[in-house]
């Protein structure tokens, strides 16, 4: 199927005009947002990403645990060294 130019150039226009508006809407309110408010947009954010985000796979799940018990063993072995050798 081929792609349809148009239909492209009209998807690619209104990202455009999207990314400069919230790079207009991020530079306006730079240093303007209290502490709560950009946190709870941040919150609002995570939020969203994991509601459209699939789910682990049991594979990816064992993956990422296993990679933090890793973690956190290099950080216990790390804490011990620091405290034996100052």
């Amino acid at each position: 199927m081929p792609l349809d130019k148009e239909l492209y150039c009209k998807a690619y226009a209104s990202l455009r005009q999207w990314s400069e508006a919230v790079a207009i809407d991020r530079a306006r309110n730079a240093g303007k947002l209290s502490p709560e408010e950009g946190w709870r947009r941040f919150v609002d954010l995570v939020e969203f990403c994991w509601s459209i985000a699939p789910p682990q796979s049991d594979w990816q799940r064992n993956q990422k645990l296993a990679g933090l018990d890793r973690h956190y063993e290099r950080m216990r072995r790390l804490e011990a060294w620091r405290r034996t050798h100052g």
